[in-house]
C-alpha cells in the first residue's frame, strides 16, 4: 500500500492551469526528487500535498484516506506531512530551541521537559545543538535551513516535503544542508524534494520526476532519467542544467 497517492490533481489560478492532472504514488521510505524548469508546477504540487494550496480537482490520499474534508483534518495531516521552505520562516524573536519547540508544544501538546530533551537531540542530528540559544539573526543561511529541518523533524513526520531547500543559500552553504538531507535519507524517512541540485537528485533519489508545463512529463530511477531519458524535452532540460 502506498503511503501517499495523488490522483488526477489539477490546480488553476483563474484561467491559468498550473497542474494539469498529476498522478503520483509515494511509498514508505522513498526519496523522490522533482526537477523541471521554473513555472512547471513543482512547488505548487508540493504545496498542494499538505493543502497550503487548495487543489481545483483531483484527490490526495494519505494512508488511503482523504484528509481534505475539514480544516481540523488538514491540521492533523500537517503534523504527519511537514514542509521545509526555501525561505526558512523562523521566528526572529525566539531562540533556535524555542523555534523548534513551538509547534509540538502548541499542536501536539507535548510536555516541556520531554520536548526540550527531544529538541536537543534533534538539533544534534542537524549539527545545530551548540546554537540552541542563539537568535536566528546570528545564523548563516545554511544554519537557518538546518534549524528549519530540525523544526520539521520535531513533529515526528512520516513525510517531509522540501521546496528548493538550497535555492536561497550562498553556494558554500549548500553543501552543509545537503549533507543533513543525506543523513535523513539514510535514516529511512520519506522525502519529496523539489530541487535544482542535479547531482544530489542523481545520488540520493529512488525516483526522479521531471515536470514540464504542469504535468509529470517523465519519471524513473535516476539512472533511467539522467542516462536514458525517453523524451526529447527531458533531454533538452538535462543538457541545459548539467555542468
Amino acid at each position: 500500500m502506498s503511503l501517499l497517492k495523488i490522483i488526477d490533481l489539477h490546480k488553476a489560478y483563474g484561467n491559468e492551469e498550473v497542474l494539469k492532472g498529476i498522478n503520483l504514488e509515494v511509498n514508505q521510505g522513498e526519496i523522490i526528487s522533482i526537477i523541471g524548469s521554473s513555472g512547471s508546477g513543482k512547488s505548487t504540487l508540493l504545496r498542494s500535498i499538505n493543502y497550503l494550496e487548495r487543489p481545483s480537482s483531483g484527490e490526495i490520499l494519505f494512508h488511503d484516506k482523504n484528509y481534505f474534508q475539514t480544516q481540523k483534518a488538514i491540521q492533523k495531516l500537517r503534523t504527519k506531512i511537514t514542509m521545509v521552505f526555501q525561505s526558512f520562516y523562523l521566528f526572529e524573536n525566539l531562540t533556535v530551541i524555542e523555534n523548534i519547540m513551538l509547534a509540538p508544544k502548541k499542536v501536539l501538546k507535548q510536555n516541556k521537559t520531554f520536548l526540550r530533551e527531544k529538541a536537543l537531540k534533534t538539533l544534534d542530528k542537524v549539527g545545530m545543538k551548540e546554537f540552541q540559544n542563539k537568535a536566528p539573526k546570528h545564523l548563516s543561511g545554511g544554519q537557518k535551513q538546518r534549524v528549519a529541518i530540525a523544526r520539521a523533524l520535531m513533529m515526528d513526520p512520516e513525510i517531509i516535503l522540501f521546496d528548493e531547500p538550497t535555492s536561497a543559500l550562498d553556494p558554500e552553504m549548500v553543501g552543509e544542508v545537503l549533507e543533513v538531507m543525506k543523513k535523513l535519507a539514510r535514516s529511512g524517512i520519506t522525502m519529496l524534494i523539489v530541487t535544482h541540485e542535479m547531482d544530489f537528485a542523481r545520488e540520493l533519489s529512488d525516483k526522479v520526476i521531471f515536470m514540464n508545463e504542469g504535468i509529470v512529463y517523465e519519471s524513473g530511477t535516476p539512472e533511467e532519467l539522467f542516462l536514458k531519458p525517453k523524451n526529447k524535452r527531458t533531454l533538452e532540460f538535462l543538457k541545459r542544467v548539467s555542468h
